[in-house]
């Protein structure tokens, strides 16, 4: 059912218009002769969301997983701009990507549901509330657990 509406609600949006991008020069990159960075941000992503974003959670963690995550996100962007993109560069990338919006998502949520347990929150709302994230920024969607439609700017 969710998935019906879910469906519909994509359906009736319109879409976003399209970016003017450059092409790609491929003059201007290299091979990187570093694998072990992108393996390295790999172990790392994976480490510091079992501990920070894992089973038991607090504001202080995700906090901490945020800033992690800008920080890869900002290598990221160094190697695409530097290097060849590889198979394990855009994984890594789309790895950060879900670990920022687990992490979002965990941050909206003010108790504790299911399998996830907050030291900051530990009851549970009395009602289960969606969490849903805008990709524009400073929007949120009305069913983030009672968030209100708008945020100030």
């Amino acid at each position: 059912m969710f998935g019906h509406a879910a469906a519909a609600d994509i359906l009736a949006t319109p879409p976003a218009p399209a970016l003017d991008l450059p092409l790609w020069d491929a003059s201007r990159v290299t091979d990187p002769d570093e694998e072990v960075v992108i393996s390295h941000n790999w172990d790392e992503l994976r480490r510091f969301m079992w501990d920070y974003v894992g089973i038991v959670r607090t504001n202080k963690r995700l906090t901490r997983a945020s800033h992690r995550i800008r920080l890869l996100r900002a290598e990221i962007d160094e190697f695409y701009r530097n290097f060849r993109v590889s198979n394990d560069l855009i994984e890594l990338r789309n790895l950060v990507q879900s670990a920022d919006l687990i992490v979002r998502s965990a941050q909206l949520r003010q108790e504790s549901r299911g399998l996830h347990y907050s030291r900051d929150y530990p009851d549970t709302l009395p009602i289960a509330g969606n969490t849903v994230l805008n990709p524009r920024p400073g929007l949120l969607c009305p069913s983030v657990c009672g968030a209100p439609s708008e945020a100030t700017p």
